[in-house]
């Protein structure tokens, strides 16, 4: 109850307002109605016992003795709550300043790398291989990288201060000509890089899970997910592509689904009609399109928080798969996992969240964040502001590789060891999704869970 009551509070800046005047106008009444502090009917009580004959007991006034008890357990009643509540929102305001702490000495995920690609002009960099780098992740050992690969700033991400309109999204790359030092944006970019020789033509195999969770089985999914598949042609031959996203709203059940829903419909349209209409193949281009969408979808998100006066947003994320490569994006704790027999479940994408700010810090360990109270404040969402940070990752794909996408109802339901031996249990994707979904729910189905999987 009390944990449900705090949820709120900490959602909806309406229903702080609300307890904070509901409170004040409990206090005022009570004081009218009983005379203020002490109880008028306490100081009765106390003149009756003064006045009271020596041989008469402490019951001598039913009446009067009922009436302070009960004025005493209101104004006790009305203190407690009032101390929690205050507790409550003094820990807020605590857990808002380490999060801005954090915040401004936080080393963007971007600047995490696992291993590195080539550069831009074409030097070689040594790549980390799949093991090197799960055993990287599973102690901790992150390291920072000067290195970094220019990415081309194309026509279909938006410009800054324009105005959302789907049916205006650009579709096509910017000439090489426009391209100059003055549009280019230095990011990290991150690969697992493989050493096998794929066929250009890799058929998908796609299993999806997505349910309403227990606890919030009587509201509308917040969860959106996306899963698009085709082929184009390109060069004088056929190229299979797929697209797969997954979100999670935030800012109440109305505005939460929308804005997952947004995020679906600014995605596909950008990432499609670039694929189709684009003249270009290659890394920065199929990057640039996927942070296209997902800035696209920033900034439609927070433009209609803006007009409906409305707190919204959503976590993203996305992978495309084409010529034998994942490019993947993240925003916030929605994951992407990469699983290989011979690496084992790897997490590819890193949480924008406080709790996974604390483990980098040191400060909690691993196995915390499934139990920390605050493991569902995000500092990083999309609709938040019209600048956003968007994680971006390149993977070389193999052979019967799959690639999980999840929203956080999943992944806090069931530990990383837990979805691993589930996933080397079965190979057919949709019973795996299923499994997964299942699983979550014996784990409590505290949230809304979605799951895609994506088997090469």
């Amino acid at each position: 109850m009390f944990i449900g009551f705090f949820a709120l509070y900490d959602t909806y800046r309406w229903f702080r307002y609300l307890i904070w005047s509901g409170f004040g106008c409990m206090v005022v009444c009570i004081f009218i109605i009983d005379g203020g502090l002490p109880p008028r009917s306490w100081l009765i009580f106390v003149q009756m016992l003064v006045r009271m004959p020596a041989n008469s007991g402490l019951f001598a006034f039913p009446f009067q003795l009922g009436l302070s008890l009960f004025w005493g357990f209101v104004w006790y009643l009305l203190g407690w709550v009032g101390l929690c509540v205050y507790r409550h929102q003094r820990q807020r305001q605590s857990l808002t300043q380490q999060i801005k702490r954090i915040a401004a000495t936080w080393l963007p995920s971007q600047q995490i790398s696992m291993a590195v690609s080539t550069s831009a002009t074409g030097t070689s960099i040594p790549f980390l291989s799949v093991e090197h780098a799960s055993a990287m992740i599973n102690r901790d050992a992150f390291s920072t990288s000067d290195m970094t690969a220019p990415r081309l700033r194309l026509p279909q991400r938006p410009a800054r201060g324009q105005d959302f309109d789907v049916a205006e999204v650009p579709t096509r790359p910017a000439p090489a000509a426009d391209t100059d030092s003055t549009q280019q944006q230095n990011t990290p970019r991150f690969t697992i890089p493989l050493h096998a020789h794929n066929p250009r033509v890799l058929p998908l195999q796609v299993g999806v899970g997505w349910h309403t969770g227990l606890a919030r089985r009587h509201f509308p999914n917040e969860d959106s997910i996306a899963v698009l598949q085709g082929t184009y042609t390109y060069q004088g031959q056929l190229l299979p592509y797929g697209l797969f996203v997954v979100a999670d709203g935030m800012g109440g059940h109305d505005n939460g689904l929308e804005a997952s829903q947004l995020a679906m419909q600014s995605m596909s349209h950008t990432v499609l009609q670039n694929i189709i209409m684009g003249k270009e193949m290659s890394d920065e281009f199929f990057l640039d399109m996927l942070i296209g969408g997902a800035e696209w979808a920033n900034l439609a998100i927070y433009q209609r928080g803006q007009e409906e006066g409305s707190d919204m947003g959503t976590t993203l994320t996305a992978a495309l798969i084409i010529d034998c490569k994942a490019y993947i994006i993240n925003v916030g704790d929605s994951r992407t996992y990469l699983f290989r027999e011979s690496a084992g479940l790897i997490q590819i994408t890193h949480d924008h969240s406080l709790v996974a700010s604390l483990v980098a810090f040191g400060q909690i360990t691993p196995d915390e964040i499934y139990t920390h109270p605050e493991r569902s404040k995000i500092y990083r969402s999309l609709g938040q502001g019209t600048d956003l940070k968007i994680d971006s990752f390149i993977l070389d794909l193999q052979p019967h590789d799959r690639l999980l996408l999840c929203s956080d109802g999943l992944w806090e339901m069931i530990r990383d060891p837990v979805i691993e031996r589930i996933v080397r249990a079965t190979d057919n994707p949709h019973l795996l999704s299923e499994r997964l979904v299942q699983t979550a729910l014996r784990g409590g189905g505290a949230d809304n869970i979605s799951v895609v999987i994506v088997q090469v």
